[in-house]
């Protein structure tokens, strides 16, 4: 009888520990969630979430807002313009980082390591240094899922 409590007890916990998900975000989400869609850049906000007026940026900063970046399952980048078929007009690699917390991007004019923020189905906000008002700081890239 012993036993078969023992073999009882034993079964329960391996089915426990069996059914256990893990909910941790890991690089293969990651890479799903950038690939699903293109994105495009909705704001410019300080780091507490006020928006930047586009005035205030660069010149390199400010063409985000017209472009539909492309993350693609291969390791490619593109940058798409809308107002031309979306043709490609820039394009370079991407990937996520070890510790899957940034993404290194190295694009023409958008090159570097940019912390990930949030990142959803329906938003997507990376941490960059840019200058505002001339001077660089941080700023958040906030980017939706093009429709």
């Amino acid at each position: 009888m012993k036993r078969s409590r023992f073999l009882f007890f034993a079964l329960l916990v391996v089915a426990s520990l069996a059914g256990c998900k893990d909910d941790s975000p890991n690089a293969s989400t990651q890479t799903e969630l950038l690939v699903a869609n293109n994105w495009l850049t909705r704001r410019v906000t300080t780091p507490d979430g006020q928006e930047i007026n586009r005035s205030r940026l660069n010149l390199a900063t400010q063409v985000l807002f017209d472009l539909n970046m492309q993350f693609r399952s291969n390791g490619t980048v593109r940058a798409l313009d809308p107002r031309q078929a979306n043709s490609v007009v820039n394009g370079g690699t991407w990937k996520l980082a070890a510790d899957n917390q940034s993404i290194d991007v190295d694009v023409s004019g958008f090159k570097g390591n940019f912390p990930i923020i949030q990142l959803n189905r329906t938003k997507l906000i990376l941490r960059q240094r840019a200058p505002v008002d001339g001077k660089d700081t941080d700023v958040n890239l906030e980017f939706e899922p093009v429709v």
